[in-house]
């Protein structure tokens, strides 16, 4: 089971939902199933939550669920996992996609302005092969 840590300067908005039914699953997963996400907030293990990011697609929008809340300094790293396939196979594309735009800011900070296909073909020659994998 893999959970990439999601960019905190591109907020997530993590509302808890009732009623929310997730495939039991039987078996350890492997490849990437999650995120970890730092926030204000204290959310309790087992609990479901729907999540947005406008700031990369504003129709994105998945459920998963809380496998770990830890504090941190203030804050509570939250670990959510992504049961249902579709959804999962959805957030780890758009978590590249978060990753691809977190890198060009990091990089406009250090005084390199790239475009978002510029800053896109470097972070896949670099990190791509090491982005945890989708397996069904």
């Amino acid at each position: 089971m893999e959970f990439v840590a999601h960019p905190k300067e591109l907020p997530l908005e993590i509302t808890l939902i009732e009623d929310q039914a997730f495939p039991t699953l039987m078996e350890e997963r492997d490849g990437f199933v999650g995120i970890t996400y730092l926030a204000a907030q204290h959310l309790e293990r087992g609990r479901s939550v729907r999540i947005t990011l406008q700031e990369i697609d504003p129709n994105f929008c998945v459920t998963g669920r809380v496998v770990s809340c830890c504090n941190e300094v203030g804050e509570y790293r939250i670990a959510i996992e992504f049961p249902i396939k579709d959804e999962c196979y959805c957030v780890r594309m758009v978590e590249q996609l978060s990753q691809i735009e977190h890198y060009r800011r990091q990089a406009k900070t250090q005084g390199r302005r790239l475009n978002y296909n510029e800053a896109a073909a470097e972070w896949i020659q670099k990190f791509a092969a090491s982005f945890p994998a989708f397996i069904i």
